[in-house]
Parts: C-alpha cells; sequence; structure tokens
C-alpha cells in the first residue's frame, strides 16, 4: 500500500475505534471533555475518509475534460475537510462547552471515563507514530530535513494526518488535565475549560490544513522545479539566456514547467553556409510571425485565454 494511503487508512481505523469509545464515556459521565474529544475524533475520522476519498480520486489518469490529469483533487479534498474540522469540531465543541458552563453542569467521572482517555492515547499514539515515520520517510527521499521539509512539502495528506494525530494527542492531555482537576477538586468549571481548549485546538488545525492546501489550489509554482531547470538551462552550451520559467504544482508527483529560451547563435548555425543561415534566420522570423498569428486569433475569438504556449513540431516529427 502506497505510505500516503497507509497513513490515511491507519489514521481511520484508529479515531473510529476511538470515536465509538469516547462517546460512550461520555454518555456514561456527560463530561463536556469527553464530548469535545468524541466530536474532536469524530470530526477527525471523517477528515480522514475525506482525505482517503482525495488520494483515490487524484489517481484517475487525465481525460479530454481534464488534460493535466486529477492530481489537485487531493488538495480539494483537504480542503474540504479542514471545514469539517472548523464546523464540527471547533463551533460545535466551544458553544456546547459554554452552554455546560451556563448550567453549572457537573460530569460523573469514574475510572472508566480515564480509562478511555487511556486507550486513546494508545491508540493515536500508534496512528501519530505511523504518519510520523511517513512523513520522515518522505522527508529523507526528498533528501531534506524534517524541518524544513515540514515547510516545502507538497504532500498534503501524510502532512494532514501527522498534524491532526499530534492535535488529537494535545487534546487528550487537555482533557486529562481538564478531568483531574474537574474530579479532584469537585469544580466542573475545569471539564468545561478543557473542552473550549480542545475546540479552539481544532480550530487552529482546521485553518492551518485550509492555508496549506489554499496555495496549492490557486497555481502555486515550485521554487525548487524553477531553480533547477533555471541552472541546468543557463549552464546548457545551446542556451544564450533564459528569458522566462514558470510551473505550476498539479500534484505532490506532478509539475507543469513552462520556459521561454533564447538559443546561441553559434550553435544553431554551426556548419552552416551563409547561404543556408540566411535561409534558417527567415524561417525562424517566419514561425515567430505563425506562432503569434495562431495565438492572437485564439485571443481574439476568446479574451479570456490569457496564457497561451504552442510547441511548433514539424512534419518528421508527426510520422
Amino acid at each position: 500500500m502506497h505510505g500516503s494511503k497507509k497513513t490515511v487508512v491507519t489514521a481511520i481505523i484508529g479515531n473510529g475505534i476511538v470515536t465509538v469509545a469516547k462517546f460512550f464515556g461520555f454518555i456514561l459521565s456527560g463530561s463536556s471533555a469527553l464530548l469535545a474529544e468524541a466530536v474532536h475524533s469524530l470530526a477527525d475520522t471523517m477528515n480522514q475518509c475525506l482525505l482517503y476519498l482525495g488520494l483515490r480520486r487524484s489517481e484517475r489518469l487525465a481525460d479530454t475534460r481534464h488534460h493535466f490529469g486529477y492530481g489537485q483533487e487531493r488538495y480539494f479534498w483537504n480542503l474540504v475537510s479542514a471545514v469539517t474540522i472548523f464546523f464540527l469540531g471547533c463551533v460545535y465543541t466551544v458553544l456546547h462547552a459554554i452552554s455546560q458552563l451556563s448550567e453549572n453542569h457537573a460530569p460523573e467521572l469514574s475510572w472508566i471515563s480515564f480509562g478511555i482517555i487511556g486507550l486513546a492515547f494508545v491508540v493515536e499514539g500508534y496512528s501519530f507514530l505511523v504518519a510520523l515515520m511517513e512523513f520522515r520517510a518522505q522527508a529523507a527521499q526528498e533528501g531534506k530535513s524534517l524541518r524544513l521539509y515540514f515547510v516545502q512539502t507538497r504532500d498534503p495528506t501524510t502532512l494532514a494526518v501527522l498534524i491532526e494525530d499530534a492535535v488529537a494527542v494535545m487534546g487528550l492531555v487537555l482533557a486529562l488535565i481538564g478531568m483531574s482537576l474537574s474530579s479532584w477538586l469537585n469544580m466542573p468549571v475545569f471539564d468545561g475549560i478543557a473542552a473550549i481548549c480542545i475546540g479552539l485546538l481544532m480550530g487552529f488545525l482546521a485553518f492551518f490544513l485550509a492555508s496549506t492546501n489554499r496555495k496549492y489550489l490557486i497555481n502555486r509554482s515550485d521554487d525548487a522545479v524553477n531553480e533547477v531547470a533555471t541552472q541546468v538551462w543557463q549552464a546548457s552550451d545551446h542556451v544564450q539566456k533564459v528569458h522566462r520559467v514558470n510551473s505550476i504544482v498539479l500534484s505532490p508527483d506532478d509539475t507543469l514547467l513552462m520556459a521561454e529560451v533564447e538559443l546561441r547563435e553559434e550553435e544553431i548555425f554551426a556548419d552552416m553556409s551563409e547561404e543556408e543561415i540566411a535561409h534558417a534566420i527567415r524561417f525562424m522570423h517566419k514561425l515567430g510571425f505563425i506562432r503569434k498569428a495562431l495565438e492572437d486569433e485564439v485571443s481574439r475569438i476568446k479574451p479570456e485565454v490569457k496564457h497561451i504556449f504552442i510547441e511548433i513540431t514539424s512534419p518528421e516529427d508527426k510520422t
């Protein structure tokens, strides 16, 4: 199984188990912190199902309607999952906790409630370790440090699961502290405060995921690809000057690269007579004129077409 898929499937199974356990604990105790954690795990489970859907849909091949494939589906479904986490995890949890605090609701905490938190620590901790190992492997494959790859990764899926699992573990710590203080001091307010903190933590998570995936849905360029292409072409004996290099990240494994490169005259006209050079120059001028005419004609009929890249092929290329 692909590394990202394994990470997501592990997270789905783990979060599914703890979601049921946490809701059971909430029904027994009425703890706002446990409800916040249950909703947190439910949001994570739904989110990771959306991540898996994005992974599967992004693997579809290019067709007549999507010439560059479906790679950006991965970013879209990650963005949808961020919205789900915000409204289900953050907004609902915080509002419910505030309501419980205003009613001075006192949870009935027992060893079962704390046992469920312990179970969640084991399951979600394991899911976090799986995501961390996959993320480390991807960073090593790219030849980058973990810190640098965290900022520059183009795989939002593994990053999303890693951050979600880290936030889940932090949420469990908050829930444990709130429930412990509430039980020890007999002050239900700590349970409600913990629930609010967990909700705000999920709000931060949703914002982070949304901003991470948004940049890849607005034709983000790949600076590393641009730099490599520019360096390689500038170092070539055939190239006089690199005028422009553009790229668009279509998916973690697919980048579209476009460039305007000026070739060296001595390389183009090597071993050619003056007459042949004159013919070649006229041919190149005519080629440029034809290309410009083709672009202008399309732009005249369809003014919304702002960027046109035409690759001219010779008759031999078609045989």
